[in-house]
Formats: structure tokens, C-alpha cells, sequence
């Protein structure tokens, strides 16, 4: 088999190859890239230092936090003829009000609250951004630029990181908040200027077909995975290990650089060895970094496995391309909308579901359950063919 170098300096010029739409859909990305950058750098620290929140309440608040998701279906059916970059910038300008709010509140009921609002807007733009990077890209190779968006998203995520390395002092969680919310609704407000002409004709409000039954269940496995980690990996570097706000930054950093400088390179290999075999990988390594977290004691090593753990996350991309292979235009939006769903109906319920089994047993029973469905992901994941496409149209 011939392969061409993986790492090509020209999959890091973003802008080089992009039309008008797909860069102010960038600009957008990066404004989301910078949100999580706070969120992620400082979020943590800030509900155990001021909050004083025990890992049953984190589950209580994530679980409402996902609650958006698991309506998105009924948001982007009521919302469908509307468009898109509008209800996407204003999907990011709700999100970004709900970090700056966040300044504004020193107990549980109001980071509840502020929550939930930021995961209004976030939840929103999720599908959004899917479809609109998919029409908005050229060729038929999707999973390249959408793995140069990541990687965008993930340098903004970086510059946003070392911002708050440097400032924490001086500006304080108080307006770090502010500024990351700002900064998220900008990007809405810039993405309000793309192209607005990009629903299929005649999309249906409402897509639930037999034939996305893998999609719809690889999406599920995937919210019930990624949440127990997303709630739970930082969280316990916090509570059971003691670690620093500074130290908490520097892994955030870390991974940031490991995505940026992968995700073009994810995004080549899932257009040159097809999703099942990258999903296969990435739920293998998935797998063994969960059980990591049970099992080891070092807290050095789960430094490690924390950066390791972004690092296969391909799943975003690889769900995407292959929806993209199998489902005809006008279904993409709406099917994407469902798949948010249907990986919410796991989100909402894992935190629950994590934070009782932590408070009433032991924690490192939460990340079992995390290898468990990684497993499970890698068997399903095996029934995974891409269909091909003949006269322009997608068979079924």
C-alpha cells in the first residue's frame, strides 16, 4: 500500500484552500475554540475552590446541561427553514452570555442555571456547524478539512489556554468568564454572514429512518463514553488527586497542541482507511485509557492518559464523513440533528448515573463503565459499511 506523508505543512494554511463560507464558519469555530479554552482551563477548579461542588452535584448539573441535546432533534425540526448561519450565530451569542453570566454567581443554583443557558446555544449550533461544514467544504473528501477545522478550533482552544495561564492572576475567574464569552459571540456574529442558502430542497423537518440505525447507536455509545470522561477525568484529577488550577492549565495546553497538530492528519487517514477502521482504532485506545483511570495510582500517568485521551477522539470527524456517505443531502441536517439526540439521551443520564455510583461506591466504578461502552462501541463499530455513491445519488 502507498501511502503519501501524513503530515503536510499545507494542511496547516487553513485559509489557503477555503472559500468565503467555509472561513467565516472557521471564524465561528475559532469562537467556540476559545470558550472551551476557558471552560476547560478554569471550570473545574472554579466549582470545587468556590463552589464547593461534590461529585453527585456535578452529575445533577451535567445531566441538566444535556438536557438541550436530547431536545435538538425537535429544536432544528421546529427551526429547519430558517437559516442556518443565523441560528447559529445567535445559537453562539446564547452561548457565550451563558459563560460571561457565570461571573455573576457564587453558588450552586446559579452555575445550574448559567449552564444550562450556554448549553441552549451550544447544543444548537452542534448539528449546525456538522451541515454546514459538509456543504460549505468542496469535494467529496470531507474528512480533511473537517479534521483542519478541528484542528482551528483546537488552536484557538490553545491561544485561549495560554491566555488565561498568564492573566489568571490578574483578571480572575470573573473576567476570564467575561472574555470567553465575549469572544464565543463574536464567532456567532461572524458566521451570521455566510451563505444562507444551504438547506437541501425539499428537507424534511423530521428524519428517523431504519437505514441510520448504526449512526443513530454509534452516537449514543459515544455520548454515554465521552461524558463519563468529559464530567468525570478532570474532575477527579481535582478531587481524588489534589491537582492545582495551574496544573489543570498545562494539561488543557497539552492536549490542545496534540489535537491541533493531529486532527488534519485524523481527518487524511479517516478519507484514506475509511471510518470503521479508524473508529476501531480510536475505541481500542479509548479502552485502555479508562481502565487506566480505574487502576492506576500515579497521578503522573493519568496526566498522560488525559492527553492520550483527546488524541483518539476521531469520532466527530469519522460519524460525519460517514453519515455524509450514506444519506442523501436533504437528509444530512436533520439526521445529524438526530444523532445529537440520540448521543444526549446517553449524556443526560451518564453523569446521573456516575456521580451516584462515585458517591455511594467507589469512583474508579465510573470509569470502568467507560471502558465497558468503549468496548461495546468497538463491536458495534464492526457492522460499519460505507454505501457507495452512483449517479450522484447515495444507494441505499
Amino acid at each position: 500500500m502507498h501511502f503519501i506523508p501524513i503530515i503536510n505543512m499545507n494542511d496547516y494554511i487553513f485559509f489557503k484552500s477555503w472559500n468565503r463560507d467555509f472561513r467565516l464558519l472557521a471564524f465561528a469555530v475559532c469562537g467556540v475554540g476559545a470558550f472551551f479554552g476557558v471552560h476547560f482551563a478554569l471550570f473545574n477548579n472554579f466549582i470545587v475552590d468556590r463552589i464547593g461542588i461534590e461529585a453527585h452535584e456535578l452529575g445533577y448539573m451535567e445531566a441538566l446541561r444535556e438536557v438541550p441535546g436530547f431536545l435538538n432533534a425537535l429544536f432544528i425540526a421546529i427551526m429547519i427553514r430558517f437559516a442556518p448561519p443565523i441560528v447559529g450565530g445567535l445559537s453562539l451569542i446564547v452561548m457565550g452570555a451563558g459563560m460571561a453570566a457565570y461571573s455573576q454567581t457564587d453558588s450552586f443554583l446559579g452555575i445550574l442555571i448559567f449552564s444550562f443557558v450556554w448549553s441552549i446555544g451550544f447544543h444548537a449550533w452542534t448539528p449546525l456547524r456538522g451541515a454546514m461544514a459538509l456543504a460549505y467544504s468542496e469535494g467529496e473528501q470531507k474528512g480533511k478539512p473537517l479534521g483542519q477545522l478541528r484542528s482551528l478550533g483546537s488552536l484557538a482552544m490553545l491561544a485561549t489556554i495560554i491566555l488565561c495561564k498568564l492573566t489568571v492572576d490578574l483578571l480572575e475567574f470573573k473576567g476570564l468568564f467575561q472574555i470567553g464569552g465575549l469572544i464565543a459571540a463574536l464567532g456567532g456574529v461572524a458566521v451570521m454572514f455566510a451563505s444562507p442558502q444551504l438547506q437541501a430542497e425539499k428537507e424534511d423537518r423530521f428524519v428517523l429512518r431504519k437505514r441510520y440505525w448504526l449512526f443513530y447507536l454509534l452516537s449514543f455509545l459515544q455520548g454515554w463514553r465521552k461524558q463519563i470522561f468529559v464530567t468525570f477525568a478532570i474532575f477527579a484529577l481535582v478531587k481524588v488527586y489534589d491537582t492545582d488550577r495551574n496544573m489543570i492549565i498545562k494539561l488543557v495546553l497539552i492536549n490542545q497542541v496534540v489535537v491541533f497538530v493531529f486532527s488534519p492528519m485524523m481527518g487524511w487517514l479517516v478519507d484514506r482507511l475509511g471510518e470503521r477502521i479508524m473508529l476501531s482504532a480510536s475505541y481500542i485506545g479509548l479502552f485502555f485509557v479508562f481502565i487506566g483511570y480505574a487502576v492506576l495510582k500515579n497521578a503522573t500517568h493519568l496526566y498522560v492518559l488525559y492527553c492520550i485521551d483527546n488524541f483518539l477522539f476521531v469520532g466527530g470527524i469519522a460519524l460525519m464523513t460517514y453519515l455524509n456517505k450514506i444519506a442523501p443531502a436533504r437528509d444530512i441536517k436533520p439526521t445529524l440533528a438526530m444523532g445529537v439526540t440520540m448521543n444526549h439521551i446517553a449524556a443526560v443520564t451518564s453523569p446521573l448515573v456516575g456521580g451516584l455510583v462515585w458517591m455511594k461506591f467507589d469512583y474508579r466504578l465510573v470509569f470502568i463503565g467507560g471502558a465497558t461502552f468503549a468496548l461495546i462501541s468497538l463491536i458495534v463499530t464492526q457492522w460499519m459499511q460505507a454505501q457507495p455513491i452512483q449517479n450522484g445519488v447515495r444507494t441505499r
